[in-house]
């Protein structure tokens, strides 16, 4: 399979084409062709040399919602993609004696399975150090990685990794992406005047120190457990939609990330929440700066409404927040990733009310429908 055959590439994909060392660090910024560039190194390598080629990471839906997503996109993309070949319900993707392979760390059988010849490990760092042992004891080839670096210099992928002498960083950067959206880089640029360590981290691809932080007062869970449920939904297209469902059970506040993924449009996201089987008689709470998607998914069956908005909203949905004990299920990866960086904006060192406006897709949608649920009026009561 020619590399004729691979549309829209970066340098990065001839940087990891190119590299010879067993393990392919690529770190760098928010939409700098990471994820893209290693998935069209998988396909062309699984064309030239026959093998188990395996791409995984912590969560399947995570998994599914972007590097997965990626795979398909290329294929149909570049005219290659045959629907005979494609193994849906095990997520195995045949390229002539290869087999393209997808699954996440809490599919344990498959961790410890058959021996592959190169992996690619997706947002490394949502990985346990364990979890890449046991991936990296079965692979014979290449392993590729990729990730946003943190604020956590003690992470193992900077004490046990970057230590190795048989690694190559590949450092990019949202710069890098000749194809990127110019609405989605002026929200990343606007980091440099906003916050500098996000900048570094999201615009710059380098270790940030991270302080000011918005939440504490939260801790993963394994499932939500009984209690009053209702769904936060935050739309977007080029950023990420987010929807999830909550349980609130005295005074704590459960959440599970259920759809986080870019470019749904409203037929799309209908489709999937009928396919994921969202309950359509519980409340969904959703952005209300978009009425008309709302009114969609009203008349789609779905019991959604608007988030109350107002003066002092923002601050008065984070207050919520923080009056509670937050848990969010272990497989929410994203969500995880929005609460670790979410952070107050700084005016000359000193830290401000407003929290920065980036990365909080599922927090804008966590915040609102709480906001909205909690303080929601008696009956014969409207807001003003």
């Amino acid at each position: 399979m020619p590399d004729q055959a691979i549309t829209k590439a970066s340098w990065v994909l001839e940087a990891n084409r190119n590299s010879k060392a067993k393990i392919i660090l690529n770190e760098g910024s928010s939409r700098s062709t990471k994820t893209y560039s290693i998935i069209q190194c998988i396909i062309l390598s699984a064309g030239e040399t026959p093998g188990i080629y395996s791409v995984v990471r912590k969560t399947l839906p995570a998994l599914k919602s972007s590097a997965y997503r990626d795979f398909l996109e290329i294929l149909k993309n570049s005219h290659i993609y045959d629907p005979a070949k494609h193994n849906k319900s095990e997520l195995i993707y045949k390229i002539k004696q290869s087999e393209v392979e997808f699954f996440s760390i809490d599919q344990w059988e498959k961790v410890k399975g058959r021996k592959r010849r190169d992996l690619f490990v997706n947002e490394a760092n949502e990985l346990t150090y364990d979890d890449f042992i046991q991936l990296a004891l079965r692979t014979t080839g290449r392993i590729y990685m990729d990730y946003n670096p943190s604020h956590d210099k003690f992470h193992w992928i900077e004490t046990k990794i970057k230590t190795r002498n048989d690694v190559e960083v590949i450092h990019s950067t949202y710069n890098d992406n000749p194809f990127l959206e110019e609405s989605v880089k002026r929200e990343i640029e606007r980091l440099k005047e906003t916050d500098e360590n996000l900048w570094r981290i999201y615009g710059e691809g380098r270790m940030g120190v991270l302080k000011n932080l918005v939440f504490s007062n939260w801790k993963l869970c394994d499932e939500l457990p009984e209690g009053e449920r209702i769904y936060w939904l935050d739309f977007g297209f080029n950023n990420p939609t987010s929807l999830g469902e909550i349980s609130i059970r005295d005074d704590d506040v459960y959440c599970d990330e259920i759809i986080y993924e870019r470019y749904l449009n409203n037929t799309d996201l209908i489709a999937k929440m009928k396919a994921l089987g969202i309950n359509e008689t519980i409340k969904i709470y959703a952005d209300s700066e978009d009425p008309g998607r709302i009114n969609e998914i009203q008349q789609a069956g779905f019991n959604a409404e608007g988030t109350k908005k107002g003066k002092d909203s923002v601050s008065k949905g984070i207050d919520t927040m923080r009056s509670r004990m937050i848990y969010i299920t272990k497989r929410s990866v994203n969500t995880h990733k929005e609460f670790r960086g979410y952070k107050y904006v700084e005016k000359n060192g000193e830290p401000t009310d407003e929290p920065v406006k980036f990365n909080d897709h599922s927090i804008d949608g966590i915040r609102g429908a709480l906001y909205t649920h909690i303080n929601r009026p008696m009956p014969g009561v409207t807001w003003v």
